[in-house]
């Protein structure tokens, strides 16, 4: 078995991500903070594996998508392995993941909300002899997002423009944020009023601009760190300014977040956004 980071990996996997494959091996354990089967923390002195299912299948246009789902675990819990699931079976729900920062300039006595996020499991699809391209990444750049090359916040903020028209933020009076892509919601997040992280954060979003951070390769782990430079190398991070505006009242929903639910995949780089974003209770 192939070991990347002191963790094996099944070689199949290869077939699925080509040439980042060590990447994904990299960057999952990077974010792992606890095994996936006992529970016990994960460090890397210890041989680690790493369990793959791969939920996809292929279009009528010969479009292949693939959604990975990783767990690190201790190689004495479990042994690598690798598994794949038609998706025309099995339809992928995802969950979103995020930070948010504040950004402080100093220098011109400016500050900036920003949110980072993504949502796992990963979404990849594949045009006929084409490489493996994100799906979130696509659905971003047709929105006017911008590829970030550099893993630093402060290069990100100075270096991003402005998202197309019809990519914006909303955020209600009681907390409630969203982002729109058009019709579609691409992320929704209520945010607690009484936290005062939450509150300070929400002050500045109102200013009017939000910077927003998305791709795939993402690490967040449990102590609220935030690493970006996999997916500034494998060119999986995209930024872009989001004008944001303020509602007094939103309809009532239950729900904590909006994330996307996958049936068909994606028929071109430019329909990636065709990926169906829509409230899962």
């Amino acid at each position: 078995m192939p070991t990347t980071s002191n963790v094996e990996w099944d070689p199949g996997l290869a077939a699925y991500k080509g040439p980042d494959t060590t990447a994904y091996v990299s960057a999952a354990a990077a974010a792992a903070t606890a095994c996936a089967s006992c529970r016990k923390p994960v460090s890397a002195q210890v041989p680690l594996s790493l369990a793959v299912d791969v939920t996809g299948g292929t279009d009528e246009d010969g479009i292949e998508y693939f959604a990975f789902d990783a767990e690190i675990c201790h190689r004495a819990c479990r042994e690598p392995s690798l598994t794949f699931t038609p998706g025309h079976t099995a339809p992928v729900e995802f969950t979103p993941r995020a930070a948010r920062l504040v950004l402080k300039d100093r220098a011109v006595r400016t500050t900036t909300a920003a949110l980072v996020f993504t949502y796992l499991p990963m979404l990849s699809f594949r045009e006929p002899g084409g490489e493996l391209t994100s799906a979130l990444v696509t659905a971003l750049l047709s929105q006017g997002f911008q590829l970030a090359m550099s893993a630093d916040v402060g290069e990100i903020l100075r270096d991003s423009g402005q998202t197309a028209d019809d990519f914006n933020g909303v955020v209600t009076a009681e907390g409630l944020l969203t982002l729109h892509a058009g019709e579609a919601t691409m992320y929704r997040e209520q945010l607690d009023l009484a936290d005062p992280e939450d509150a300070t954060w929400l002050d500045v979003a109102r200013n009017g601009s939000l910077l927003v951070i998305g791709g795939d390769n993402l690490t967040f782990n449990g102590t609220g760190s935030l690493d970006l430079n996999t997916a500034a190398r494998l060119g999986t991070l995209v930024a872009g300014k989001v004008a944001v505006s303020l509602l007094q009242a939103e309809p009532t929903r239950q729900d904590s977040g909006f994330v996307p639910h996958v049936e068909d995949a994606p028929r071109s780089a430019e329909e990636a956004h065709g990926v169906k974003w829509e409230n899962r209770p």
